[in-house]
């Protein structure tokens, strides 16, 4: 994926923001969006945050996305919308203004730029995403979404045995952490330790519910079935660690501060690529190759007709951790 910046000539004086809406089709917060993000230049400069009045002469260069697909299709769609399968380890949507693949990269190629996604799953986690293939179907999904009429399902192989024999609900609140401290990309739930508790009242916890199943075991792992009734941030990695049974292969939870750390810093985009950890720390220091969640299902009612999409999780036993 790449940000370009492309020329546009501008035929009458226009402010930036009118500019932006008769040119690429953008409503007026999208507008503001483009302005925010310092995509739009004029003069050789940058557009700031309060500059969307500002008078346009000439041309003004705007940053537009490029695609650079490798070739994922969905495994389903229609004229409404399309499922894709994103795999482990590939970013949703690109970080800022850097040339690197994400799975935009395919729903643009395949389903045009007027596309939208209609919910999100972390890069480390593989599985099924919704897309609204222009924007008065992306409004209208996304209604479904917040009505939470859209039900996910999800697969983790966690770590240990756990000896719960039925299906079971959770309740426990979290929070997001400030940004720029030490780990804060991590959420924490509500008395987590005692640095947490410290800071309690500076954060904004909310409730969040998840339900799990035991469906088997593996090499001393247990495989669940997850459903996330809210949607938090890192909901089910942060409850299933409060649990006492982390993901395994889980870079964030349930594994060493140093390790974290040192996985953040592999992941930081430099020049357009991420180097990552190698597979063998990987699996040191988390148990796992990869994250193992993987979002196998999706079930919803759209214009009268019932969907449900569900994909394997496939588990490879090189990718885990063996003691010797």
């Amino acid at each position: 994926m790449s940000y370009i910046f492309q020329e546009y000539k501008i035929p009458n004086p226009t402010q930036a923001y009118k500019f932006l809406i008769q040119e690429l089709g953008l409503s007026m917060a999208q507008s503001q969006s483009f302005i925010n993000k310092g995509r739009v230049q004029y003069e050789g400069k940058i557009l700031g945050n309060n500059e969307k009045n500002k008078i346009l002469k000439n041309s003004v260069n705007i940053m537009i996305f490029k695609s650079q697909s490798i070739g994922i299709k969905p495994i389903y769609e229609n004229d409404d919308f399309a499922v894709f399968n994103k795999p482990a380890k590939m970013l949703i949507h690109p970080k800022g203004r850097f040339v690197h693949h994400s799975l935009l990269d395919e729903i643009y190629a395949y389903c045009g730029t007027q596309s939208s996604l209609i919910h999100r799953i972390d890069k480390e986690t593989s599985g099924l995403v919704l897309v609204g293939k222009d924007s008065k179907r992306a409004r209208e999904l996304g209604k479904i979404l917040a009505n939470r009429q859209i039900h996910k399902e999800y697969l983790a192989l966690v770590k240990g045995k756990m000896a719960i024999p039925y299906p079971f609900g959770f309740t426990l609140p979290l929070a997001l952490q400030p940004k720029g401290g030490d780990l804060s990309v991590r959420s924490v739930y509500l008395g987590q330790n005692s640095s947490i508790k410290s800071h309690t009242k500076t954060l904004r916890f909310k409730t969040a519910q998840s339900e799990f199943e035991v469906l088997g075991f593996l090499q001393g792992n247990t495989l669940l079935k997850a459903m996330p009734i809210s949607g938090r941030t890192h909901q089910l990695r942060l409850h299933l660690l409060a649990l006492g049974h982390s993901i395994l292969g889980d870079p964030l939870y349930g594994c060493l501060d140093c390790h974290s750390r040192e996985y953040l810093d592999s992941e930081l985009i430099r020049q357009g690529k991420t180097l990552g950890l190698d597979e063998v720390k990987r699996k040191e220091y988390f148990g796992a190759s990869r994250l193992m969640l993987h979002a196998y299902k999706l079930q919803f009612c759209f214009e009268g007709v019932e969907y449900c999409f569900s994909t394997p999780f496939e588990i490879k036993e090189s990718e885990i951790f063996k003691s010797l």
